[in-house]
Parts: structure tokens; sequence; C-alpha cells
């Protein structure tokens, strides 16, 4: 019994799967026919190093920031008129 179970799920996942392939394969004829050009994925592991590369150097930035402006707040917090107390601000 769980035998025809799976065989039924695996039979309307096939059937869904070819319709899908299907319909992408009529798009794709028809740009074909119209002389448009097929764009392809360029999804790269390359690229999607590169991006998660440059966003932790954003990530480093922001927490520079965020470093300089506790250290100044601090600092606005412990002035008592004069200079003692206040810490020297991150370059």
């Amino acid at each position: 019994m769980i035998e025809l179970v799976i065989l039924g799920i695996v039979s309307i996942i096939s059937i869904i799967l070819i319709f899908f392939a299907f319909l992408a394969g009529l798009h794709y004829g028809s740009m074909i026919r119209k002389d448009e050009t097929i764009k392809k994925p360029t999804l790269s592991p390359i690229k999607i190093v590169k991006d998660t590369i440059n966003e932790s150097k954003n990530d480093a930035k922001t927490l520079k920031e965020q470093e300089i402006e506790d250290t100044i707040l601090a600092n606005i917090d412990a002035y008592d008129g004069t200079g003692y107390g206040q810490k020297d601000i991150p370059k």
C-alpha cells in the first residue's frame, strides 16, 4: 500500500516538472523566434564569495563607526569641564 502512495506522489511531481519544462521551452522558443537574446543565470560561486567578502568589509566599517560613536557619547557623558576622563577617539 505504501509503495503505491509513494509511486503516486512521484508520478504527480514528475508530471508537474514536465509541465514546467514544457512552459519554459515554449517561452525560450518564442524568444528565439523573435530573435531576442536568452539571458543565462550568472550565479557563480566566485561571485557569491566576492559579494560575501564585500559585505563583511562593509560590516567592519560599520563596527568601526559604531565604536567611534560610542567613544564620543562616553566622552560627552564623562565631561566635567576638564579634559580628565576623556577617551581618545579611534581612527
